[in-house]
């Protein structure tokens, strides 16, 4: 939706799904009109399961999802960005998502208009909180062979990124360095007792009540096998 660089489209898809599922994966892309954007995969073995076999096993659920943000990932937008010095794949953007499952025949509807209700009570569990970021570069060993310098950057979507505009500048790169070579196959960077550091700080909705829980039962899990170990 040009020129808006966070489209929202408030949109709900119906498709049908067959259980148990032939395919394991469920991808969805951001498409500007042929050309894809960016990617991302819902593997279906971990938002649901087929529950256990004995009569008193674990019972199962059927596909669901957040409602939460899937992060997408594509080729890095900036012309100016060779292959020969960028490869890899940047991020792209992100999608507020919810899978759900609802048994039944299809009505033959394939999109629909979420309801406006609903819109505003998701808006309201979105509060935004700063984050900070910093990693320390211990070593960088097994470089393969190259002419040009090399560096590391630190990045939380597009906070940090160097190639993105739309976020204030932040100290996530590390120096350049050489890499020399170490004697037998590979390369490594002369960094000896100072250790570059780089940081990040970013926005992002805050889900801590989901952080508590999960640290909360990993807590309890160490607890009790260190107890009945």
């Amino acid at each position: 939706m040009p020129p808006d660089a966070n489209p929202t489209w408030n949109e709900v898809f119906f498709f049908p799904l067959r259980l148990p599922p032939i395919c394991d994966e469920i991808q969805l892309a951001i498409l500007s009109g042929s050309k894809v954007l960016g990617t991302a995969t819902l593997h279906l073995s971990q938002i649901s399961s087929a529950g256990a076999e004995l009569e008193e096993g674990t019972p199962g659920f059927s596909p669901c999802f957040g409602p939460s943000f899937l992060p997408f990932y594509g080729p890095r937008p900036d012309p100016a960005r060779t292959p020969s010095t960028d490869t890899g794949l940047a991020y792209r953007g992100r999608v507020l998502l919810e899978l759900s499952t609802h048994m039944g025949t299809p009505d033959g509807r394939q999109r629909d208009t979420i309801a406006p209700e609903d819109i505003a009570r998701a808006q309201r569990h979105l509060p935004r909180r700063q984050f900070g970021l910093c990693g320390v570069f211990y070593s960088a060993t097994m470089v393969p062979a190259s002419p040009e310098l090399l560096r590391f950057e630190l990045s939380l979507g597009n906070y940090g990124d160097m190639g993105d505009v739309t976020c204030k500048p932040a100290a996530s790169v590390t120096p350049h360095g050489c890499p020399l070579f170490d004697g037998n196959r590979y390369h490594y960077l002369p960094w000896y007792g100072d250790k570059p550091v780089a940081a990040v700080t970013s926005s992002w909705e805050d889900a801590g009540h989901r952080w508590d829980t999960l640290n909360l039962l990993r807590a309890m899990c160490r607890r009790l096998v260190s107890t009945h170990g």
